[in-house]
Protein backbone atom coordinates (compact mmCIF):
# COMPACT_ATOMS: atom_id res chain seq x y z
CA UNK A 1 0.00 0.00 0.00
CA UNK A 2 2.87 2.36 0.62
CA UNK A 3 4.57 2.01 -2.36
CA UNK A 4 1.23 2.40 -4.38
CA UNK A 5 1.24 5.90 -2.40
CA UNK A 6 4.94 6.29 -3.16
CA UNK A 7 4.13 5.59 -6.45
CA UNK A 8 1.39 7.67 -7.06
CA UNK A 9 3.09 11.01 -5.48
CA UNK A 10 5.99 10.14 -7.88
CA UNK A 11 3.77 10.55 -10.89
CA UNK A 12 2.23 13.63 -9.19
CA UNK A 13 5.31 15.16 -8.92
CA UNK A 14 6.80 14.37 -12.66
CA UNK A 15 3.43 15.89 -14.04
CA UNK A 16 3.91 19.37 -11.64
CA UNK A 17 7.65 19.50 -12.70
CA UNK A 18 7.31 18.38 -16.43
CA UNK A 19 9.05 20.83 -18.90
CA UNK A 20 7.20 23.20 -21.50
CA UNK A 21 9.11 24.08 -24.43
CA UNK A 22 9.09 27.19 -26.94
CA UNK A 23 9.78 28.53 -30.13
CA UNK A 24 12.04 30.32 -31.29
CA UNK A 25 12.33 33.68 -29.71
CA UNK A 26 9.19 33.20 -28.43
CA UNK A 27 6.98 33.18 -24.90
CA UNK A 28 3.91 32.32 -26.34
CA UNK A 29 2.25 29.20 -25.05
CA UNK A 30 2.01 26.24 -27.66
CA UNK A 31 -1.42 23.79 -27.48
CA UNK A 32 0.94 21.14 -26.35
CA UNK A 33 2.15 22.68 -23.27
CA UNK A 34 -1.03 24.44 -22.74
CA UNK A 35 -2.06 20.60 -22.15
CA UNK A 36 1.20 19.72 -20.10
CA UNK A 37 -0.20 23.10 -17.83
CA UNK A 38 -3.51 21.39 -17.70
CA UNK A 39 -2.08 18.45 -16.34
CA UNK A 40 -0.36 20.78 -13.66
CA UNK A 41 -3.57 22.74 -12.56
CA UNK A 42 -5.93 19.92 -10.81
CA UNK A 43 -2.87 18.92 -8.85
CA UNK A 44 -2.10 22.20 -7.63
CA UNK A 45 -5.43 22.73 -6.83
CA UNK A 46 -5.78 19.89 -4.90
CA UNK A 47 -2.22 20.91 -2.77
CA UNK A 48 -2.70 23.93 -1.90
CA UNK A 49 0.53 24.06 0.49
CA UNK A 50 2.38 23.45 -2.53
CA UNK A 51 4.55 26.04 -4.31
CA UNK A 52 6.61 26.28 -7.12
CA UNK A 53 9.55 28.10 -8.72
CA UNK A 54 9.33 28.02 -12.65
CA UNK A 55 12.71 29.10 -14.35
CA UNK A 56 12.34 30.55 -17.96
CA UNK A 57 15.47 29.28 -20.46
CA UNK A 58 16.56 30.35 -24.05
CA UNK A 59 18.99 29.04 -26.39
CA UNK A 60 22.55 30.32 -26.92
CA UNK A 61 21.44 32.91 -29.75
CA UNK A 62 21.57 36.08 -28.74
CA UNK A 63 23.00 38.56 -26.35
CA UNK A 64 22.70 37.82 -22.26
CA UNK A 65 20.56 40.92 -22.05
CA UNK A 66 18.27 39.91 -24.31
CA UNK A 67 17.89 36.23 -23.09
CA UNK A 68 17.31 36.95 -19.62
CA UNK A 69 14.49 39.28 -20.18
CA UNK A 70 12.96 36.47 -22.66
CA UNK A 71 13.56 33.98 -20.64
CA UNK A 72 11.43 36.09 -17.79
CA UNK A 73 9.22 36.56 -20.64
CA UNK A 74 8.46 32.89 -20.97
CA UNK A 75 8.42 32.08 -17.12
CA UNK A 76 5.99 34.94 -16.83
CA UNK A 77 3.49 33.81 -19.87
CA UNK A 78 3.94 30.23 -17.81
CA UNK A 79 2.39 31.57 -14.43
CA UNK A 80 0.20 33.64 -16.10
CA UNK A 81 -1.50 31.14 -17.60
CA UNK A 82 -1.53 29.26 -14.17
CA UNK A 83 -2.86 31.97 -12.71
CA UNK A 84 -5.53 32.73 -15.01
CA UNK A 85 -6.50 28.57 -14.27
CA UNK A 86 -7.20 29.64 -10.26
CA UNK A 87 -3.71 29.00 -8.90
CA UNK A 88 -2.59 31.85 -6.47
CA UNK A 89 -0.21 34.46 -7.73
CA UNK A 90 1.50 34.16 -4.47
CA UNK A 91 2.53 30.37 -4.98
CA UNK A 92 4.76 30.92 -7.73
CA UNK A 93 7.90 32.28 -8.40
CA UNK A 94 9.27 33.17 -11.68
CA UNK A 95 13.25 33.25 -12.03
CA UNK A 96 15.20 33.57 -15.80
CA UNK A 97 18.65 32.15 -16.95
CA UNK A 98 18.44 33.05 -20.03
CA UNK A 99 21.14 31.09 -21.96
CA UNK A 100 22.82 30.01 -18.47
CA UNK A 101 21.78 26.31 -18.21
CA UNK A 102 21.62 24.53 -21.20
CA UNK A 103 20.57 21.37 -21.24
CA UNK A 104 21.18 19.80 -24.66
CA UNK A 105 24.89 20.90 -25.78
CA UNK A 106 25.36 21.85 -29.39
CA UNK A 107 24.52 24.71 -31.74
CA UNK A 108 21.84 22.82 -34.25
CA UNK A 109 18.30 23.16 -34.04
CA UNK A 110 17.51 20.15 -31.90
CA UNK A 111 19.83 21.77 -29.32
CA UNK A 112 18.27 24.70 -29.66
CA UNK A 113 14.76 23.29 -29.50
CA UNK A 114 15.39 21.35 -26.02
CA UNK A 115 17.07 24.81 -24.62
CA UNK A 116 13.98 26.94 -25.05
CA UNK A 117 12.17 26.02 -22.17
CA UNK A 118 10.38 26.69 -18.54
CA UNK A 119 11.19 24.28 -15.81
CA UNK A 120 9.21 23.70 -12.57
CA UNK A 121 10.76 23.15 -9.27
CA UNK A 122 8.52 22.38 -6.32
CA UNK A 123 10.14 24.82 -3.96
CA UNK A 124 7.74 23.71 -0.73
CA UNK A 125 4.65 21.26 0.45
CA UNK A 126 5.67 18.80 -2.15
CA UNK A 127 6.23 15.86 0.38
CA UNK A 128 2.86 14.47 0.49
CA UNK A 129 1.36 14.88 -2.85
CA UNK A 130 -2.50 14.34 -2.64
CA UNK A 131 -4.50 12.82 -5.75
CA UNK A 132 -7.00 14.97 -7.47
Amino acid sequence: MARDAASAAAALRTTLTATVHFDYDQADLRPDDKAILDAKIPILQANSGVTIRISGHTDERGSDEYNLALGQRRAAAVKAYLVQHGIADARIETISYGEERPIAQGSDEAAYAQNRRAEFEITAGGNNLKKP
